[in-house]
C-alpha cells in the first residue's frame, strides 16, 4: 500500500477528528484547531490550488512563521499532489531570489510582513503564478484595532487642546497626523486596490497594484475552494519537500525528500522514544527546518498528539510553564540560554543557592522547577553538538535531555539515545533500519560518518553534480566526523571541512575547542579555524563575541563604567588560558580576535563559518 504523508495524517485526523490537533495563543487566550478542522481546511487548500490550475507534481512555497494556516496549506499542497518548498522567512533578497528561481514553484503562500519583499523577487520570476496571504483576517483584525485606537487618540487630543484651551495653530501638525493614521488604518485589506492617491515613485506600492489588478495577489479566505478532491496519484517513493540547505559552508541546496523518506523516519522514531497518542509538544523552532518539521509537527500529528505554537522566543519559558510539554524539541543554545537562567535564578536567592549546593536537600529545589516544567517531559537536542556540560546541568536540575543526530539529507534522525541507554558525549544509538559506516577510520577510530537506508534523500534538486559528491551506491557522505563505541553509541567529533591540522600533525576538531570556550560566562558566541602557518600546517585560532551582560556585571564588580579595547582583551585573554587548561597543548587557542556583532547564523543558530572566514586572515 502507499503511503503518502498526507494519507498518513488523514488516518490520525479521522481517529482524532473532535481533539486539538494545533494550539495557538489568539488575544491572549490559547486557542485549538481540532484535527477535523485541520483536515477539512487542507482539502479546501487543495482545492484551491487545483481551481488554479496547480497539476500533480507542481511546487508550491511557503514562506511564513509557524502557525495552523501553514500546517493546513503544507498538507493542502500535499493533497493537491504537489511538492512543497518550505523556506526560510528570515533569508535576505539574493539568497531568497535564488531559491524562488531554483524550486520552480508555481505559487507562494506567504504574510502580510513578508510581503513587500517578495514582490520584489516573485516579479522577476515569470513562473510563480500567484501569491495568497495566509493571514489577511488578522491583518484586518489589527487594522481594525488601529483605527479604533487611533480615533480615540484623535478624541484624548481635542480634549486636551479645549481643557488647556490650546490655540489651533499649536494643534495642526499633531491634528495632521492623526488625520493621516486614520486614513492609513482604513486600508483593511492588502490585496484590495488601494482608494488612496497612489504615490508613482514608490515601486512595492506599484508592485502590489500591479499583481492585484492581475489576480495574483490572494487572500486566503478567497483562495480556499469547496469542490471534491481528485484521487490523489502521487507514491510513497515521489517526491514530497525539497529542503533547502541552511548553507553553511555556502549557497543553499535543496534536498529532495520523498513521502517514504519522512514516513518512514516518522514511524522509526516513534518506535525509538516509545511514543503514543498522549504526545503534547511545543514548538518555537523554525518550522521551515526538518527538526522541527517533522519531529515536532508530523510526528506528533500522525499519533493524534497536540502541537502548541510558541508565542515568541522571549515567551518560551512563559509558555514552557503554561503548556507543559511532554516531549520538547531545541537546539544546544536554547538549553544552554535556558539552563542559564534557571541556575541564575537559583542563584539569586540565598537558600535556594544553600538547598541546591546539598545533594540531600537538592530535591526540594528541583521539585519547584519539575513542578513548573511538567514532569517526565523529554527534552531533545539536534541541530548541533551538545555540550556534556548542558546534560550535566539539566540533569541536577531533574530535567533529562538526549541528544540526537540528524540532518536535511537524512529525513531527519539518524541516531539519538533514549530512554533507557544514554551516555553523555554521545548521540546514541542509530535508530533501526539505518546502517552507518565509518570511512577511513584514524588511530582513534574516527572517520566520515556514511548513512544508509530508507531516510536518505533522493538526491539535490536539478544539481547532479552535488548529488554525485554526496551519494554513491545508495550510501550519503554526512561531511560529518564521528566514531563508534564497543556500546554501538555514535559521537560525533566535527566536521570534516573544519578539521585543523597542527605542525605536529595532530588533528584538532574546532566544535571541541569551541565548547571549552563556551563554558566562560563571558564568551557568547565563538568560532575557532585554523590559521595556515605552512603548507598544510595549521594554527589554532578563534574569533569571540563576547557576553555583553557578563561584561557589564564585571564592570559593575570592579567599579567600573565600562572596560576599554585593552582591558577587555586582557579579561578574555585570562578566560582563554583557563578554560583550555582542560585541553591537550596542541588543542590550545593561540591567537584571538574580538568581533563586536553577533555572528551570522543559520535557522539552526549554526554559524555561517564561510561568511566569517571570508571576513578574516586565515593565512
Amino acid at each position: 500500500m502507499t503511503v503518502t504523508i498526507d494519507t498518513f495524517i488523514k488516518q490520525s485526523c479521522l481517529r482524532n477528528s473532535d481533539n486539538a490537533a494545533l494550539r495557538f495563543k489568539f488575544q491572549g487566550v490559547w486557542t485549538d484547531m481540532s484535527y477535523g478542522s485541520l483536515w477539512t481546511l487542507s482539502d479546501r487548500i487543495a482545492a484551491g490550488l487545483i481551481k488554479n490550475g496547480f497539476q500533480p507534481a507542481d511546487h508550491a512555497a511557503i514562506i511564513a512563521p509557524s502557525s495552523p494556516n501553514w500546517v493546513a496549506t503544507y498538507l493542502g499542497i500535499l493533497k493537491a499532489g504537489g511538492v512543497v518548498v518550505p523556506i526560510d522567512k528570515e533569508l535576505k533578497q539574493g539568497e531568497l531570489r535564488h531559491i524562488l528561481a531554483d524550486c520552480d514553484a508555481t505559487i507562494v503562500f506567504t504574510e502580510q510582513a513578508y510581503l513587500d519583499v517578495l514582490l520584489e523577487v516573485i516579479d522577476e520570476i515569470p513562473a510563480i503564478s500567484h501569491c495568497v496571504l495566509l493571514n489577511e483576517q488578522t491583518t484586518a483584525q489589527s487594522s481594525e484595532e488601529i483605527a479604533s485606537t487611533v480615533s480615540r487618540l484623535h478624541e484624548e487630543f481635542t480634549l486636551l487642546c479645549n481643557d488647556h484651551k490650546l490655540s489651533l495653530p499649536n494643534g495642526t501638525t499633531i491634528e495632521g497626523l492623526i488625520a493621516r493614521l486614520q486614513r492609513l488604518s482604513g486600508t483593511l485589506n492588502p490585496t484590495k486596490p488601494s482608494k488612496k492617491v497612489r504615490n508613482p515613485y514608490d515601486s512595492i506600492e506599484t508592485l502590489r497594484e500591479r499583481f492585484i489588478t492581475a489576480g495574483k495577489l490572494l487572500n486566503y479566505t478567497d483562495f480556499c475552494h469547496e469542490a471534491p478532491l481528485p484521487c490523489n496519484p502521487r507514491k510513497s517513493e515521489d517526491t514530497a519537500v525539497i529542503l533547502y540547505t541552511s548553507g553553511t559552508t555556502g549557497r543553499s541546496k535543496g534536498a529532495m525528500l520523498s513521502h517514504d523518506n519522512i514516513v518512514s523516519n516518522i514511524q522509526t522514531a516513534v518506535r525509538h522514544f516509545n511514543l503514543t497518542d498522549a504526545i503534547s509538544t511545543l514548538s518555537f523552532l523554525p518550522i521551515n527546518h526538518v527538526f522541527e518539521q517533522v519531529c515536532g509537527v508530523l510526528l506528533p500529528l500522525s499519533l493524534g498528539g497536540t502541537v502548541t505554537f510558541c508565542e515568541s522566543l522571549k515567551k518560551l519559558g512563559d509558555n514552557l510553564a503554561e503548556v507543559k510539554p511532554n516531549f520538547f524539541l531545541a537546539v544546544p543554545a536554547v538549553y544552554r540560554l535556558l539552563l542559564d537562567r534557571i541556575m541564575k535564578s537559583i542563584g539569586a536567592k540565598k537558600l535556594s543557592t544553600v538547598l541546591f549546593n546539598f545533594s540531600m536537600t537538592r530535591p526540594i529545589v528541583t521539585a519547584k522547577i519539575k513542578q513548573a516544567f511538567g514532569s517526565g517531559t523529554i527534552f531533545v537536542s539536534g541541530g548541533a553538538a551538545l555540550d556534556p556540560a548542558i546534560v550535566l546541568g539539566m540533569n541536577r536540575l531533574g530535567l533529562m535531555i538526549y541528544q540526537g543526530y540528524g540532518i536535511t539529507e537524512t529525513s531527519p534522525i539518524i541516531s539519538a539515545e533514549q530512554p533507557r541507554l544514554r551516555l553523555a558525549g554521545t548521540v546514541g544509538k542509530v535508530m533501526d533500519g539505518i546502517q552507518i559506516s565509518i570511512d577511513s577510520p584514524n588511530n582513534d577510530g574516527v572517520g566520515e560518518i556514511l548513512v544508509k537506508g530508507p531516510n536518505v534523500m533522493q538526491g539535490y534538486y536539478k544539481n547532479p553534480t552535488a548529488t554525485a559528491e554526496v551519494l554513491h551506491d545508495g550510501w550519503y557522505r554526512t561531511g560529518d566526523l564521528g566514531r563508534v563505541d564497543h556500546n554501538a553509541m555514535l559521537s560525533i567529533c566535527g566536521r570534516l571541512k573544519n578539521l585543523i591540522v597542527t605542525p605536529n600533525g595532530k588533528n584538532v576538531y574546532p566544535e571541541e575547542v569551541e565548547q571549552e570556550l563556551l563554558k566562560s560566562p563571558y564568551i557568547a558566541e565563538v568560532m575557532v579555524y585554523g590559521h595556515s602557518v605552512g603548507p598544510a600546517v595549521e594554527e589554532v585560532h578563534a574569533v569571540i563575541y563576547p557576553s555583553q551582560e557578563a561584561i557589564e556585571e564585571y564592570c559593575v564588580e570592579v567599579g567600573k563604567e565600562s572596560c576599554t579595547d585593552a582591558e577587555l582583551e586582557l579579561l578574555l585573554r585570562n578566560e582563554v588560558q583557563n578554560v583550555c587548561k582542560e585541553l591537550a597543548d596542541y588543542k590550545k587557542v593561540r591567537k584571538f580576535t574580538i568581533r563586536n556583532e553577533e555572528f551570522p547564523k543559520t535557522t539552526t543558530r549554526k554559524i555561517k563559518r564561510y561568511i566569517v572566514e571570508a571576513s578574516i586572515s586565515t593565512r
